[in-house]
């Protein structure tokens, strides 16, 4: 694609010797600060349903990957090329009903599948909680809910409450956070303190 190499080439611009001073300073923890930016303005834009700003702030998190592989380059690290590679190889492995002989029923057999796959993947055969490879600086709503999802895929013991709908839980979530206030509690501080001994107790669980 025209485009995507053109792109490349106004990294290239950017990083070379006589290029832009910032880009130039810039290093992998550098940028981290704006990769969490982006794909937050990503979600922003997504939630406003105008589609220029979709695409517009899509470009900027894509520009800031690419800007990633283009430093990694420069480096001898890695290469633009690695991380496309990785990425098909590791879609094409995981999707055997579609690129290989194997059949599913439904979407609930994709993720099974999914997640057998992922298991006997190098990086994840170390691990020894299904908890293990959620990433600590996860948004902490965002890693509560992943975290809840896993132990419920290993069949935890919840007690069952009912469901709600979107804005049902909006709402629910805004009384709590509103109760703790005027308990004086800082709601984010009192759900990572829980959802920690939670994950403790999970992690006991599964050792039987």
């Amino acid at each position: 694609m025209k485009e995507f190499d053109s792109l490349l080439e106004v990294a290239d611009r950017l990083l070379a010797p006589n290029g832009c001073p910032w880009d130039l300073e810039q290093n992998f923890f550098t940028l981290q600060p704006f990769l969490l930016e982006e794909a937050y303005e990503v979600l922003e834009a997504i939630d406003s349903g105008e589609d220029t700003k979709i695409f517009e702030e899509l470009g900027d998190l894509l520009y800031l990957i690419l800007f990633y592989g283009k430093m990694a380059e420069k480096a001898k690290r890695f290469t633009i090329e690695d991380i496309l590679l990785t990425v098909k190889e590791k879609l094409i492995r995981r999707h055997p009903h579609i690129f290989g002989e194997s059949e599913v029923k439904n979407s609930e057999e994709v993720v099974a599948r999914w997640d057998a796959i992922k298991k006997e993947e190098v990086g994840h055969l170390s691990r020894k909680s299904a908890l293990d490879g959620v990433p600590e600086r996860m948004p902490l709503m965002a890693k509560a809910q992943k975290v809840l999802k896993k132990m419920k895929k290993m069949k935890y013991p919840f007690e069952e409450e009912g469901s709600l709908n979107e804005e049902e839980a909006g709402q629910e979530i805004l009384k709590i956070i509103l109760k703790a206030e005027r308990g004086g509690v800082d709601s984010e501080g009192a759900l990572r303190r829980t959802l920690c001994e939670l994950e403790a107790t999970f992690r006991s669980w599964e050792k039987g």
